[in-house]
């Protein structure tokens, strides 16, 4: 996985939000989540969602009956 920099935008209150840095083709430039770009990366389960803890299932029901072959 590419690692991007750490950036962080302020919010009100004082807390921090994690923040990446988005370059358009025309040279313009945006901040995107972090949060969302971990998880647009993230090993997927048979149903879409992004796995947990192993990495194998999503933790669904259904899907770890899949995974056991039950």
């Amino acid at each position: 996985m590419e690692l991007i920099p750490r950036e962080y935008v302020a919010l009100p209150g004082g807390g921090l939000k994690r923040v990446y840095t988005l370059l358009a083709a025309d040279g313009s430039s945006a901040l995107g989540d972090h949060s969302a770009w971990l998880a647009s990366r993230a090993n997927r389960c048979a149903c879409g969602s992004v796995c947990l803890g192993s990495g194998q299932t999503c933790g669904g029901t259904e899907c770890i009956a899949r995974l056991t072959g039950s």
